[in-house]
C-alpha cells in the first residue's frame, strides 16, 4: 500500500506525541519531522486537535477489529468465564505491544493519565465495545453494581494500555537479576491473570 503525506504526518505525529505529550508538541515540530511544510499540515488535518483526533483513529480500527472477534465469541458462548473478559481487554493492546508497536498504547496510556480532552475520543471510539464487555462483565460477575463494574473496567483498561505500553523496560524489570529479560508472551499472560483478578472481584466487606 502507498504510504501518502496524511500517513506520514500521522505516524510522525502519533511518535512525538507519545515521546513528549501532546501539549508540548507544536504542529511545525511533527511538520519539520516529516519534512513536510506548514501547508501540508493545514491541508490534510486544519487544527491539532483535528491532527490528535487523526492519531487516535488511525489505530483504533485495528484494536476495534481484533477485539470485535474476541466479543462476538464471547456473546456466542454458553458460559463465557472473567479470564475470557480480561483476554477482550488485553488481547487486542498485545497483539500491537508484542510487534514493537507500542507508541499508540503509550499515548492513549498518556491522554488518560493526563485527562486530556482527547480522551472523549478515545471514548468514542470503543463506546460500543465498552457497553458489550460490561454486559458480558455483568453475565460472570452478576452480583456486580454499576459504579463497581465501571470502576473494575476502568482500572482493567487503564493497567493494559500501561503495562504494554511499557513493555521493553517491564520485561527488563521483572527478570531475576543477571538474567535475560522474561518473553513477551509471560508478561501477557501475568497481564491477563491480573485483569481478571480485577474484573472478578472479590467485593469489598461493605457488599458482601
Amino acid at each position: 500500500m502507498r504510504t501518502t503525506q496524511r500517513d506520514v504526518l500521522v505516524a510522525t505525529a502519533e511518535r512525538l506525541f507519545a515521546e513528549q505529550g501532546i501539549d508540548a508538541v507544536s504542529l511545525r515540530t511533527v511538520m519539520g519531522e516529516a519534512g513536510t511544510n506548514v501547508a501540508a499540515v493545514r491541508y490534510h488535518f486544519g487544527t491539532k486537535e483535528a491532527l490528535v483526533e487523526a492519531v487516535v483513529r488511525a489505530r483504533s480500527e485495528e484494536i476495534r477489529a481484533t477485539r470485535d472477534e474476541l466479543l462476538s465469541d464471547l456473546e456466542g458462548a454458553a458460559t463465557p468465564h472473567v479470564h475470557d473478559v480480561a483476554e477482550a481487554f488485553v488481547l487486542p493492546l498485545a497483539a500491537m505491544a508484542t510487534s514493537g508497536d507500542t507508541a499508540w498504547i503509550r499515548l492513549v496510556a498518556g491522554i488518560a493519565s493526563n485527562g486530556h480532552p482527547a480522551i472523549g475520543v478515545i471514548d468514542g471510539e470503543f463506546v460500543d465495545q465498552t457497553r458489550r464487555l460490561g454486559v458480558l462483565l455483568r453475565r460472570v460477575v452478576p452480583d456486580l453494581d454499576a459504579v463497581s463494574m465501571r470502576f473494575r473496567m476502568t482500572v482493567a483498561m487503564t493497567l493494559a494500555y500501561r503495562t504494554l505500553g511499557d513493555l521493553a523496560d517491564l520485561r527488563a524489570r521483572i527478570a531475576a537479576p543477571g538474567t535475560p529479560p522474561v518473553g513477551d508472551q509471560r508478561v501477557v499472560d501475568e497481564l491477563v491473570d491480573a485483569v481478571t483478578s480485577v474484573l472478578a472481584g472479590p467485593p469489598g466487606p461493605a457488599r458482601r
